[in-house]
């Protein structure tokens, strides 16, 4: 009976049970209060508990320093392994469900916006405009993390290690390309290709376009039209179910990755998020340049970024950035729907901005190799590259490591990463978090370009 209950339901000690039921308990909370706050002020809450809570489980088990699985034979921390199972299990059924949704919401809105897009808005321009900034705020990104990390000395005083994992083959630009349009669009859905599926729905929109005067045609525009309806309404009820799994994102990140590889990689992780914040000082300044208030962009925008930054994935908070934007900050869906979508595959501030800046002036400095000018503009065009040529490629940060070290001549030296890939959970969560504020604010500047973004309702309250 014992067995069962540890091996079938985790639940081998009555100390699990009652923290489960803690856990309950701090969702009932969050319940009652949904009730009387508004919903950015319930993140926020969430966050807080999510920290709480993780503290508080590392406290009772007296802040172990071993991983996590070797609890599950050591019988007097096994309640420890089991909430750690059991918060798993809850953040990996809400980023599923999230998952589920990324394809048909990027599929069917792109379908629905350009199916009725009016004549007068330039698909070309919407394009041109987004490349230009998503490019443009990477290359920008890239300058503050190699910035940062040449003033703070980084990589010099950090001890080295050997690591096994391995460089990824660096692709040519052909093969880049043709990678990035998909030769069966089942099986670019099947693999999350998002970008695949983007080119397919508007090869497939244009075709449509071209039948209006078919009959037909106003059947299959009243379809999309209510599926585009139904998949919306499903969107906004995971998003409102949010903050739940917020709690349980943080507490798990902290009991999983505990204090002692934060207290032995603190620096890294400082200057990494002095750069995540120095981004975020971009991210204004590149709204106030176009004549927004940054304030009520953070304001709005924070249960996006929140989530970003708990579940560490661009791709499934999509349907969370898609509802923001075009809820609460006035993007067109047409918009929202494209460069939003675009933002998940290419012009990733975090990952291939300041984090793989920061990256080549830890290499740079691992090796005593002196920095010049050559290398800077090197490894700014090395992540402008990266942030664009590696779409549809699960283990996206490895990736954009491998194509920068490569381009630098050190792929021989990828094992010298040890010590920050050990902590790439906690830097994973800033550098998502930036990735998709990169791409909200690109969508509200090319709107605003194309005057075609809402006012009244980016400034309502």
């Amino acid at each position: 009976m014992e067995n069962f209950l540890i091996n079938f339901f985790h639940l081998s000690q009555i100390k699990s049970l009652l923290l489960l039921f803690f856990i309950t308990c701090l969702f009932a909370l969050l319940k009652f209060l949904k009730k009387k706050l508004k919903f950015y002020l319930i993140m926020a809450i969430s966050l807080i508990l999510g920290f709480a809570l993780g503290y508080f489980l590392l406290y009772l088990a007296d802040f172990p320093n071993e991983e996590i699985s070797k609890f599950n034979s050591l019988n007097s921390l096994r309640w420890f392994y089991e909430i750690h199972i059991w918060m798993n299990f809850l953040n990996s059924l809400y980023i599923s469900i999230l998952r589920l949704l990324i394809i048909p919401l990027v599929f069917i809105s792109l379908i629905h916006v350009l199916i009725h897009l009016d004549e007068k808005i330039q698909v070309k321009a919407l394009f041109s405009r987004a490349f230009f900034w998503f490019l443009f705020s990477t290359g920008i990104s890239a300058c503050i993390g190699i910035t940062i990390a040449i003033i703070a000395n980084l990589g010099n005083n950090i001890a080295l290690q050997s690591n096994s994992k391995n460089l990824h083959e660096l692709k040519s630009l052909d093969e880049i390309i043709l990678n990035l349009i998909p030769n069966n669009i089942i099986s670019a859905m099947n693999s999350n290709n998002i970008l695949g599926v983007i080119i397919f729905a508007f090869i497939l929109s244009f075709g449509i376009r071209n039948l209006k005067e078919n009959r037909g045609f106003r059947i299959f525009s009243l379809l999309t039209s209510f599926l585009h309806q139904v998949i919306m309404k499903i969107s906004l009820y995971v998003i409102k179910i949010m903050p739940y799994f917020i709690i349980t994102m943080i507490a798990n990140a902290l009991i999983l990755n505990g204090y002692k590889v934060l207290i032995d990689s603190i620096y890294f992780i400082a200057l990494l998020y002095v750069a995540f914040m120095a981004v975020f000082i971009l991210h204004a300044l590149l709204l106030l340049f176009h004549g927004l208030n940054p304030f009520i962009y953070y304001k709005k925008a924070f249960p996006a970024l929140l989530m970003a930054f708990s579940s560490r994935s661009s791709a499934g908070t999509l349907p969370v950035t898609i509802s923001t934007l075009t809820q609460n900050l006035g993007v067109t869906h047409t918009n929202a729907s494209f460069v939003a979508s675009l933002g998940t595959t290419m012009g990733m501030n975090g990952c291939s901005g300041y984090y793989a800046g920061m990256i080549a002036v830890f290499m740079f400095h691992a090796l005593n190799i002196p920095i010049g000018m050559s290398e800077i503009l090197t490894t700014v065009a090395l992540c402008i590259i990266a942030s664009f040529g590696i779409a549809g490629i699960p283990g996206i940060t490895i990736m954009i490591i491998s194509v920068m070290l490569s381009g630098l001549g050190m792929q021989s030296h990828f094992a010298l990463l040890a010590v920050i890939l050990a902590i790439d959970p906690i830097l994973d969560m800033a550098r998502t978090c930036s990735n998709v504020s990169g791409a909200m604010v690109v969508s509200l500047i090319t709107d605003k370009e194309m005057k075609n973004l809402d006012i009244k309702k980016y400034q309502e309250s």
